[in-house]
């Protein structure tokens, strides 16, 4: 492992970026890119999405740089069905990871060997609306949402939409699977939790859901495969060593 970042089993990993940098900084990730993440980068039509997506990329490979020993530049990635990337030409690497990104933030979530999905959002009061929580919640989730204060509904609508999010992230299914064949907690003062799914029960007891603290204005989530992890939060910080927050103890429900 690189600069001695190492991972217990039970540990998850949350990686906080800022996605506001000069263009300097701009100038070195994208040396750090292939040039397949290049072509994505280039294809962006507006120069504000180049630049997060740009910046998102290089710092997922300076992170997973100091797991794996290796530059950022040589690391390699596989794709899978429904596009999630993982590692590849490292024989017997444990490292897996997943990342989002939402406005000027993104999250970078980093395990050993447990699967792993994250979610990050910017919260948009005109896109949590009953008709789109209608079209992809289920339907004891849409019963939670019309229940709430109408001041408390856009932020509970992205505390449901970021747990759904990083469950479906972590599955690797894409929009294969339903948002509204499972069920997450979200109301207020409720622990994240995935409650139900359709098509398998026994899910239930497969994953723990978290939520994650980050700036005000967003909201985030986690799902990781097992019980009982430890999550500790860290800030990239580019070319220098991370800023590390708070090791937070937390066991699934």
């Amino acid at each position: 492992m690189g600069d001695g970042l190492a991972l217990v089993p039970s540990e998850v990993h949350i990686w906080r970026i800022d996605l506001v940098k000069q263009d300097g900084e701009i100038r070195r990730c994208r040396r750090l890119l292939s040039a397949d993440e290049l072509e994505r980068a280039d294809r962006f039509y507006f120069d504000r999405d180049r630049r997060r997506f740009i910046l998102a990329r290089a710092a997922m490979r300076e992170i997973l740089s100091r797991y794996t020993g290796l530059p950022a530049m040589d690391l390699r990635f596989s794709y899978g069905p429904k596009g999630k990337p993982e590692l590849s030409g490292l024989e017997q690497c444990e490292i897996r990871f997943n990342l989002s990104h939402s406005s000027e933030l993104a999250l970078l979530a980093v395990t050993r060997g447990f699967t792993v999905g994250v979610d990050i959002e910017w919260i948009k009061a005109d896109f949590a609306t009953d008709d789109i929580a209608k079209r992809f919640f289920s339907v004891p989730e849409v019963q939670i949402l019309q229940s709430l204060p109408a001041g408390r509904r856009a932020e509970a609508f992205f505390s449901c939409w970021t747990r759904k999010e990083a469950y479906i992230k972590a599955l690797g299914e894409g929009l294969s699977v339903p948002l509204d064949s499972f069920t997450v907690a979200f109301a207020p003062g409720i622990a994240a939790a995935l409650v139900s799914v359709t098509v398998d029960p026994a899910e239930v007891e497969r994953w723990s859901m978290y939520d994650i603290e980050v700036s005000e204005g967003y909201k985030a989530a986690l799902v990781v495969e097992g019980k009982d992890h430890r999550l500790k939060q860290m800030e990239w910080a580019p070319a220098s060593a991370p800023l590390s927050g708070a090791c937070d103890s937390q066991s699934s429900r």
